[in-house]
């Protein structure tokens, strides 16, 4: 019989995998509009991010995320991968929670708000490599983006969690 604790840390080890195996899927997908919005992508992984700090918390959540980003990191490449996912993921996570303690917004308004704020996260790093602030004027183009792609994964969220929930595994 499996103690509680060996059964949640399965659980977060499927949460980093499946996190992991969206986030290279993703990398597969062809960007049709790499011209207006260059580096965009539906951000696949962040399903896992959100339903993991729906259903297990802040700190859990944080645990999955960190795991992803490393190793999301080493199968992508150059080490600016790295800081770009640990600026846009981390400041997408806290934005995530807080606006589940409000209590204000629906997942698809969590998943809004995550994606703003992964943007506004990657943008701030890209002005701290190339030193030039002037790098957040991209951010308009990359919020009319976020609300789409924040939009679909709060949809695919509010679909998967009945499906986690009834499942108990953590």
């Amino acid at each position: 019989m499996q103690s509680k604790k060996t059964k949640k840390l399965i659980f977060l080890s499927l949460m980093v995998t499946y996190s992991l195996v969206l986030y290279i899927f993703e990398t597969l997908i062809p960007n049709p509009l790499i011209g207006f919005f260059p580096g965009a992508k539906l951000g696949l992984s962040n399903i896992i991010t959100l339903l993991c700090l729906l259903n297990l918390g802040f700190k859990d959540t944080f645990k999955v995320l960190t795991v992803r980003i490393i190793l999301s990191s080493i199968f992508a490449g150059p080490v600016s991968y790295l800081l770009f996912s640990i600026a846009g993921g981390y400041l997408s996570l806290i934005g995530m929670y807080l606006a589940t303690k409000t209590n204000w917004f629906s997942s698809v308004g969590t998943s809004i708000v995550g994606a703003i704020m992964h943007n506004i996260g990657q943008l701030l790093m890209a002005s701290l490599i190339v030193t030039n602030i002037s790098m957040v004027s991209y951010l308009p183009l990359m919020l009319g983006a976020s609300i789409v792609t924040g939009t679909f994964i709060g949809i695919v969220v509010n679909y998967a969690e009945p499906i986690l929930q009834k499942q108990k595994f953590y």
